[in-house]
Formats: C-alpha cells, sequence, structure tokens
C-alpha cells in the first residue's frame, strides 16, 4: 500500500517588531530630511516671485517718471484712491492685481479683495512735502527723492521696502523715515526677516528691498541691523 504524504510549503513570511521599529525609524528619519528641502523649495520661490514683483513696479515706477519729467509717485495717508501703487496702476496693466501684494505677506488675500491695497511701502523721500519747513522751504540737507535726478546713487537708495504686515493696509502706502534710525524702528515700519525669519529678534532670515535703479536685492536681516546700529541711513543709501 503506498502511503501519499502532502507537505505544506505555505510558510507566510512576516516583520518582527524589530524589523518594523526599525523601518518606522528610516521612514521618520527620511521625512525629517526631506521637510527642510521642501520648505527651503516653497521659500525659494516666495522670495523669487516677491523679487519678480518688486521689479515689475519698479519698471513701472521708471515708465511713471519718464511720462512724469522725471518725478516719482506721491505717498498719501489718507486717499486709498491716491496711494502710489494706484497711480502705477496704468503702467502695471494686467500685472497690477498680481504684483501689488507679495505672495509671502500672511495677508496676502485680504489685500487682493481691497482695491490699492499692497505688501510694499514706498520710501517717504519721494514725496518732497514731508521735508520741507513751514514756509515751505526744502529742509538744508535733506535727501528727498522726488525725482529720479536727486537722487544721487540710485544704485545705493532703497525706495520701496517690503512692509511690516501689520502696517500695510489700505492708505498706508510708505515708510517714516525718522523712525528707522534703530532696529525696533525699522521692525514697526518693514518686514526685514520676511523669508526664512522666525527669530524673536527679528535678525534671522533676509527680505527684498527695491533700488532706485529698478534692481532687487535680497538683504540679510542681520546685514541691515548691522547697518542701521553703524549709523547709516539706510532710507537714504544703502
Amino acid at each position: 500500500m503506498n502511503t501519499f504524504f502532502r507537505y505544506s510549503n505555505d510558510f507566510r513570511s512576516a516583520f518582527t517588531l524589530i524589523e518594523l521599529l526599525v523601518v518606522i525609524a528610516i521612514i521618520a528619519v527620511l521625512a525629517t530630511l526631506a521637510v527642510p528641502a521642501v520648505n527651503g523649495a516653497m521659500e525659494s520661490g516666495l522670495r523669487s516671485k516677491c523679487a519678480s514683483n518688486m521689479k515689475s513696479i519698479g519698471a513701472g515706477i521708471h515708465l511713471y517718471a519718464a511720462e512724469h519729467n522725471g518725478k516719482l509717485p506721491s505717498i498719501n495717508c489718507l486717499d486709498p484712491d491716491a496711494t502710489w501703487i494706484e497711480q502705477l496702476q496704468p503702467y502695471l496693466g494686467t500685472n497690477y492685481t498680481s504684483v501689488r501684494v507679495c505672495p509671502a505677506d500672511p495677508r496676502a488675500a485680504e489685500k487682493l479683495r481691497t482695491d490699492h491695497a499692497t505688501s510694499y511701502l514706498m520710501n517717504e523721500r519721494v514725496e518732497i512735502d514731508a521735508f520741507v519747513d513751514e514756509k515751505g522751504r526744502l529742509v538744508p540737507g535733506a535727501a528727498v527723492f522726488d525725482r529720479l535726478a536727486r537722487i544721487a546713487n540710485p544704485s545705493r537708495a532703497i525706495i520701496m521696502f517690503l512692509g511690516n504686515t501689520n502696517k500695510t493696509a489700505t492708505g498706508t502706502d510708505h515708510i517714516h523715515s525718522g523712525v528707522m534710525r534703530s532696529w525696533n524702528g525699522v521692525r514697526g515700519e518693514i518686514w526685514p526677516d520676511a523669508f526664512g525669519g522666525g527669530a524673536p529678534d527679528g535678525t534671522a532670515g533676509s527680505a527684498n528691498y527695491l533700488f532706485a535703479d529698478g534692481h532687487v536685492q535680497n538683504i540679510a536681516a542681520r546685514a541691515l541691523k548691522a547697518r542701521i546700529e553703524s549709523g547709516k541711513d539706510i532710507t537714504v543709501d544703502f
């Protein structure tokens, strides 16, 4: 009599607890490495888009000046329909809405819903009336940027800043040069650590700045603070 034996080879492999923990640890390490890279790429994209916005606005400013005998758009505090960004609308054309708000601005959506709101602040020095005495005479030694011809070093003169997000509401379209002499004053007006910032003292990260010759420069907050603390008036010359 033949006896047949059937052997089952259905052995199923499975992870041990240790192997599972090792896999989880590897995934956690990879995720830890990937998150900074992704965040860095996103930060770089926002910074580049902001710089592109500023360059477009700078081109609009130069077009405006060309049609107004070299005069730059004026600033305003009271009438939301007389802000410098509104004055540039005809020169920015279809780009007007997209370039007036920085993509990193946490209030970007709100500002896009508001006519003439912007993330950017003009240098107060474009307004000559801010630097005249009670008789309407220009204060001796005052640096005024109301016309391109008045700017001695256009490649070193910042005319537009990325504004402090608590300040850039409709009708607030410029920085006040008088308070830009201290780091706390600067931080109350502009956003020097817009990209990669987060340090309590605002010295980490950087921001973009538009110069009178039309170029945009990304400047580290720490470098800006050093200039200010050395006695440099960054609203005149950087």
